[in-house]
C-alpha cells in the first residue's frame, strides 16, 4: 500500500523584536556654531555652552602671533563703505520715524551732534574696585586651551587663537592653523576636551555613546563628511547621525510646518519647512549676525563721541565689551525712545574698573535696524547670499553626480543631450520670435558638442559639466537670479518674503505666513517680534493678507531660549524610534564611508 502522506506542521513566523529603546543618557548632542558651542546628553534639559575656540601654544621662540578675526571683516574695506552706511542709516531712521508706537504717536529722532556734544565731555572715572575678572593662567605652558579659559589669555602670552567654524562651515583659511586637517584637529580637541570636562565621559567610553551632529541646511558636503569622520573615528563614538538646524528647530518648537530664521553669530539662514521636511528651493543663507550687529553698534557710538576711546575691534577685551553692551542696551522697542545716560564699566583683568556715564540715544535701536537694511553693516563682495544650488562634489561617493556623469559613455551623454534639446525647443519657439537668438545659441551649442561625440574619439566633452546639458539657456532666468543675490544682502523680512515666495502651493505659502519661528541669539532684542510681524505684514502680497488670519513670529516657545532651540530639538529627535534605521554604526563607517551620508541621512543628500 502506498504510504501516506503526512501533513507538513506550518512554520510560524518568528515575530520581530522591536529594538529596544536608545537611552537618552547614552546620545550626546553637539550643536557646533561659529561663536559658541552648544553639547550635551539628550536627556540634559539645557546644553553646555562655550565659546567655540581653541588656543594653542606658539612651537618656537619668537613666533609671529596670530588670531581669527571675529569682528573685523574685510567685507567693509571698500572706498563706498561711508556712502553706504549713510544710506543704510537714512533709510533705517526714516523707517524708525515712520512706525507709530502703541500711542499712535511718532518717535521723534535724536540728534547725535548733541549727543556727541555731551559724550564729548565725559572722563573716565577709575574705581578703586579691581576687575573679578582674570588672565589664564599659563605658567604650566598648556599645548591647547580651550573655551572661556582661551578668551581670557593675555595678549603677550605665546598663544595663537583660532576659531574653527566660520559662518557655519569650516574656517579654513590661508593663515596658520587654516588648512582642512589643521581645523579637523581643533575640532577634535575641542569636543572632546568638552565631553570630558563638562560631560565626564571617558574619551575611551565613548564607543557606548551615540552622536547627533546638527549641520546648516545649506552645507559643504565635503565638511560635513570630515566632521563625521572625527565623531566616528578620531573620538571613537559607536554611532552617528546628522541632521538639519532647521528641522531641529520646529521639534524644539513643537511645530510642525515653519518658516524659520536663524540668526546666529556670523551667519542669517531662512528655510521653509513643511511636516518636518525642508524645501531645497527655499533655503536662504545671508552673511551676517550677531557679531556685524556689535560691529555697527560700535560705529553708531563713535558717530556719537563713545568716551572710551581706546576701544579696538581688533582687540579681545573690546570685542566681549562690545557683545555686553549690544546685549544690555540694544533693543527693538519702539515705544522706548529720546535720550537715556547709560553706565558702562570697562572690565579689564588684572585692572581697576573704569566708568563711564554714556547718553545714548536711537542708536540703541538703529544698530539691531541693521538686519532690516544690511546697507547700515557696510559690506561689499561676492558671495554674501546663498542659495541651495548645485552641491559640491564627493569623490569617494559613487553615486555622486559628479562621478556618475564623468563615468557615462559619450553615447549616453549625446542621448541626453538630444532629448533636453527636443524638449527645450518647442518651449523656446512658443515664447515668439523674441527668443529665436537663444534657439539659435542653443542650436550651436548642441551641434558643437554632438560633433564631440566622435565613434572613434575615447575623449569626453569637458564642457559637459552634468546631465542637464542646456541648463544656460534652460535655467538662465535662475542663473542670472542667484547671481543678483549672492553680490548683495537682503534684510531677514526680505529673505523671508523670498524663501515663502518658493514654495510650491499657495496653501504652503498661507502655512509659512501663518508660523515665523526665530531661533538664534542674533535677533535676541526687546521688540524684535513686533517689528518683525509688522515688516512682513506691511509687505506680504495683497492676497495673503485676506486669506491669513495673523502673522504669528514665534520667538520664545515652551519659556525655552531660542538659542538652544534646535540643540533641544535634536535631542528629541535622537530617541524617537523612527530614527534607529538612520543612525551610521563606526564598523559601517570604516567599511562603506561617505556612501552612508546618502543613504541615512533624513534628507536629500
Amino acid at each position: 500500500m502506498p504510504t501516506t502522506a503526512t501533513k507538513r506542521p506550518l512554520s510560524q513566523a518568528v515575530p520581530e523584536v522591536p529594538p529596544e529603546p536608545i537611552q537618552g543618557t547614552t546620545i550626546v548632542v553637539i550643536h557646533p556654531g561659529s561663536q559658541n558651542l552648544r553639547i550635551g546628553r539628550a536627556s540634559d534639559t539645557f546644553p553646555f555652552v562655550l565659546p567655540h575656540c581653541i588656543a594653542r601654544r606658539h612651537k618656537q621662540l619668537g613666533q609671529k602671533k596670530y588670531e581669527d578675526p571675529w569682528l573685523l571683516r574685510d567685507e567693509t574695506k571698500h572706498d563706498d563703505v561711508k556712502h553706504q552706511r549713510k544710506q543704510g542709516l537714512k533709510q533705517a531712521t526714516e523707517a524708525l520715524v515712520s512706525r507709530p508706537m502703541s500711542t499712535m504717536e511718532y518717535r521723534q529722532p535724536t540728534s547725535y551732534k548733541q549727543l556727541s556734544q555731551y559724550n564729548s565731555k565725559v572722563h573716565a572715572e577709575v574705581s578703586e574696585v579691581k576687575s573679578p575678572s582674570q588672565w589664564t593662567n599659563t605658567q604650566h605652558r598648556p599645548e591647547v586651551i580651550i573655551g572661556e579659559e582661551a578668551l581670557h589669555i593675555h595678549p603677550k602670552d605665546s598663544y595663537n587663537l583660532h576659531w574653527p567654524m566660520h559662518r557655519g562651515r569650516l574656517n579654513v583659511h590661508t593663515g596658520p592653523g587654516g588648512s582642512l586637517m589643521s581645523v579637523l584637529a581643533d575640532l577634535e580637541i575641542l569636543w572632546g576636551t568638552a565631553i570630558e570636562s563638562h560631560l565626564d565621559i571617558p574619551l575611551k567610553d565613548l564607543k557606548h555613546y551615540r552622536v547627533l551632529l546638527l549641520i546648516p541646511d545649506i552645507h559643504c558636503r565635503q565638511h560635513v563628511k570630515e566632521m563625521v569622520n572625527v565623531l566616528l573615528v578620531r573620538l571613537g563614538f559607536g554611532a552617528a547621525l546628522v541632521q538639519q538646524e532647521s528641522i531641529c528647530a520646529t521639534f524644539g518648537a513643537g511645530v510642525g510646518s515653519a518658516c524659520v530664521i536663524d540668526v546666529g553669530d556670523q551667519k542669517t539662514s531662512v528655510c521653509c519647512v513643511d511636516d518636518g521636511v525642508s524645501n531645497p528651493n527655499t533655503r536662504l543663507c545671508m552673511e551676517y549676525g550677531g557679531s556685524d550687529i556689535t560691529r555697527c553698534f560700535h560705529w553708531l557710538m563713535t558717530r556719537i563721541s563713545f568716551p572710551y576711546k581706546e576701544c579696538k575691534l581688533a582687540n579681545r577685551m573690546d570685542a566681549l565689551l562690545l557683545q555686553e553692551l549690544k546685549q544690555c542696551h540694544c533693543h527693538l522697542d519702539q515705544d522706548s525712545s529720546g535720550e537715556q545716560i547709560q553706565h558702562i564699566q570697562v572690565k579689564i583683568p588684572g585692572s581697576n574698573i573704569v566708568k563711564y556715564s554714556v547718553k545714548i540715544g536711537d542708536e540703541a535701536v538703529l544698530a539691531p535696524m541693521s538686519l532690516f537694511y544690511p546697507d547700515l553693516l557696510g559690506l561689499k563682495g561676492e558671495h554674501l547670499t546663498r542659495t541651495q544650488g548645485k552641491v559640491d562634489s564627493v569623490p569617494e561617493d559613487i553615486f555622486d553626480d559628479e562621478y556618475l556623469m564623468q563615468t557615462q559613455s559619450k553615447h549616453e551623454q549625446s542621448a541626453k543631450l538630444i532629448a533636453a534639446r527636443k524638449k527645450v525647443a518647442p518651449e523656446q519657439a512658443s515664447q515668439g520670435s523674441s527668443q529665436d537668438n537663444s534657439l539659435s545659441q542653443l542650436d550651436d551649442i548642441s551641434n558643437s558638442q554632438l560633433q564631440i561625440f566622435d565613434e572613434d574619439s575615447n575623449d569626453q566633452p569637458d564642457s559637459v559639466a552634468s546631465s542637464d546639458v542646456p541648463s544656460s539657456v534652460s535655467f538662465k532666468n535662475k542663473k542670472s537670479e542667484d547671481e543678483l543675490l549672492s553680490d548683495k544682502l537682503l534684510g531677514i523680512d526680505q529673505a523671508i518674503l523670498y524663501s515663502i515666495d518658493k514654495c510650491e502651493s499657495e496653501d504652503v505659502k498661507k502655512k509659512m505666513y501663518g508660523c515665523i519661528l526665530v531661533v538664534g541669539g542674533g535677533l535676541n532684542f526687546e521688540g524684535a517680534q513686533s517689528w518683525l510681524q509688522y515688516r512682513i505684514w506691511s509687505q506680504m502680497p495683497p492676497i495673503f493678507r485676506l486669506t491669513v488670519e495673523t502673522v504669528d513670529v514665534v520667538t520664545y516657545t515652551k519659556d525655552l531660549d531660542p538659542t538652544i532651540t534646535s540643540w533641544k530639538g535634536g535631542a528629541l529627535l535622537s530617541c524617537l524610534d523612527t530614527a534607529h534605521e538612520l543612525w551610521i554604526r563606526q564598523r559601517e563607517w570604516k567599511n562603506i564611508g561617505s556612501r552612508l551620508l546618502r543613504e541615512r541621512t533624513p534628507f536629500v543628500w
